[in-house]
């Protein structure tokens, strides 16, 4: 196989290809996870020298406010993957250079095949398409997390009827909001368990404005909101707030017939965006081995790589869109 490689400068450059995106990821999973150990190793061996007082923590890296920033923690705990933020995007920096470097060898491959003539020689650097097909595969990571967090979401969406009446069940002005909260704990909806829990937690933690509104911000649907305020609303000034649960049920199933529907317009718009991915990938190729002259039109003609370039930006910019969509409305 070795001897094979050395007599093709195809499968050179992909075993080079190979080893650099290696050596990247693995130099980025060194710089965010061996980093921080031997960073707060540092600070405790520091600590026990001076014996002075506790050292105020830094503030977290780059890599830290990145992922803050796209809320990959919160995410992952909610849609209940076992994996870091850190080694998430570690994998997102994996699949974006798997796309790059890879379709820069699926198009000289192509070359390699489909040019005639003087286009067989000719040096191909499409490092702008290259790095927006590498921008959508380095994105997909994200992108399935988003889709886990919303499939949970609309699953929790489903029972939100459910759960108000519940609470309904177990209300009364005469207990404290997390008496009420404890005791319709154990008939909870599978689904809502965990969030509820996780809320009755945080109540013992933090102010009950704090715990409901991050209740309602991890659920994220407006009946949510709409709940959160209402027993916010009974448990600062002790009104009964039985009839109002009533009124937000009975919204709740004038709703859901609406909700639904747009559900599946979303699941539909999910589906016809990977399937224009697919076509635009199989028209590509297919005109390709069609008419070997369309090779040069769409890969060293400058107005064809542009236009293949708009086009990944277009599927990623509906990638984006289908994510966008799901969120809220209930």
């Amino acid at each position: 196989m070795f001897a094979d490689a050395s007599g093709n400068p195809l499968l050179q450059e992909a075993a080079k290809t190979v080893f650099l995106s290696l050596w990247i990821v693995g130099s980025f999973l060194l710089l965010v996870l061996v980093g921080p150990r031997l960073a707060k190793k540092r600070l405790r061996q520091r600590r026990i020298r001076s014996f002075r007082e506790p050292a105020k923590p830094r503030e977290g890296g780059f890599l830290q406010k990145i992922a803050g920033r796209l809320q990959l923690a919160d995410e992952l705990e909610f849609a209940e993957w076992k994996i870091a933020p850190e080694l998430l995007l570690a994998g997102a920096l994996a699949f974006l250079l798997i796309g790059m470097f890879g379709s820069q060898l699926a198009i000289k491959l192509l070359q390699e095949q489909l040019a005639t003539g003087a286009d067989r020689f000719a040096r191909l650097n499409p490092w702008v398409l290259n790095a927006c097909i590498g921008l959508i595969t380095g994105a997909l990571p994200i992108f399935l997390l988003k889709f886990a967090v919303q499939k949970k979401r609309r699953r929790i969406a489903l029972k939100m009827i459910m759960l108000t009446q519940n609470i309904i069940g177990h209300y009364s002005p005469a207990l404290t909001l997390t008496e009420v909260l404890t005791k319709s704990a154990k008939t909870m909806p599978i689904d809502v368990r965990k969030e509820w829990n996780r809320l009755i937690l945080n109540l013992h933690m933090e102010s009950a404005e704090q715990a409901l509104h991050d209740f309602a911000r991890r659920i994220d649907n407006h009946w949510a909101d709409d709940l959160a305020d209402l027993m916010l609303m009974g448990a600062q000034y002790g009104t009964d707030i039985t009839q109002a649960l009533h009124k937000l049920v009975s919204s709740m199933q004038k709703a859901k017939s609406n909700e639904e529907k747009r559900m599946a317009m979303v699941a539909a718009y999910r589906i016809g965006t990977l399937l224009m991915i697919g076509f635009a990938v199989f028209a590509v190729l297919f005109n390709c081995y069609a008419d070997t002259g369309n090779f040069r039109h769409y890969f060293l003609e400058s107005g064809g790589r542009r236009i293949i370039t708009f086009a990944v930006l277009v599927l990623f910019a509906s990638l984006a869109m289908v994510v966008r969509s799901g969120r809220k409305p209930f």
